[in-house]
């Protein structure tokens, strides 16, 4: 009896250590992947959709500006058809609200506006409380994008300014290349921390971890020196279950070929 409770004490002691593994392990295949608008292979809305779907990306994120609108309406519709979503318009906050009619083609479908901010004085945040009540009537979520040069070029400007707006419908996006141009990669941690509940979405991509141009920062997901795990395990200690996509600026190369690899790279992770 001893001997036979000896074994199952070390099998349920096995089974415990299987199971806090498991609730630890960052898998990919638990989590959509997005691309970024800046991303796309030529192509009608149709085509495109097509495409993401068989690469196996969740959808398109942070379409531009001039897609918005009854474009935005079309592209929503051709997205949903292929079993897709269009995640995000990205804008730029200014001393004018965002106009409903410009992103009524994400409404009630969990959608976001990224918001980038050149600017700050009193009718830009007033404009920007403005845009997080619409958009919350509509039940689309925004998030400060922070950008490197912009006035919101890091987490901690971006977390000042929500507190100034202080409206519940306002977060804030991560970006990791503009977070490794702007800020101290040895502060990720802190600085998702600071974010909390605020944070809404995330942007990922292969990126040299003392990277200093945009050709080091945004590479394709197989590439670079930063562990993508070490932002994946931090996402999964807070709890993170909000929208992750992959930044494409400016990279060289085939635009399928390069979200395929990326792709391939994002099935791995973790693993």
């Amino acid at each position: 009896m001893g001997r036979a409770g000896g074994v199952l004490r070390r099998m349920r002691v096995f089974c415990l250590v299987l199971m806090f593994l498991s609730g630890l392990r960052v898998g990919a295949d638990e989590r959509e992947l997005f691309a970024f608008f800046n991303g796309m292979p030529k192509g009608s809305f149709a085509e495109q959709a097509r495409f993401l779907k068989e690469a196996g990306y969740a959808g398109v994120s942070q379409v531009y500006a001039k897609e918005g609108g009854e474009k935005l309406e079309e592209r929503v519709a051709a997205f949903e058809e292929a079993g897709l979503k269009v995640l995000s318009l990205y804008l730029a906050a200014t001393k004018e609200a965002v106009k409903e009619e410009t992103v009524r083609g994400l409404a009630n479908r969990g959608g976001m506006i990224e918001l980038t901010v050149r600017k700050i004085d009193d009718e830009v945040i007033a404009s920007i409380r403005k845009t997080a009540a619409m958009a919350e009537k509509l039940k689309i979520k925004v998030a400060l994008y922070p950008h490197a040069g912009f006035a919101v070029a890091t987490m901690p400007q971006a977390m000042e300014l929500i507190a100034k707006v202080g409206h519940d419908n306002l977060g804030v996006m991560f970006n990791l290349c503009h977070f490794l141009k702007s800020e101290r990669a040895e502060d990720l941690e802190k600085v998702l921390d600071s974010a909390g509940n605020k944070l809404f979405a995330v942007s990922i991509c292969g990126a040299e971890i003392d990277g200093k141009d945009w050709g080091e920062l945004i590479q394709t997901l197989d590439q670079g020196s930063f562990r993508q795990e070490r932002l994946f395990q931090q996402l999964e200690k807070m709890g993170f279950d909000g929208p992750l996509a992959l930044q494409c600026y400016a990279l060289k190369g085939d635009k399928k070929e390069n979200l395929r690899k990326s792709m391939k790279a994002w099935r791995k992770v973790g693993q």
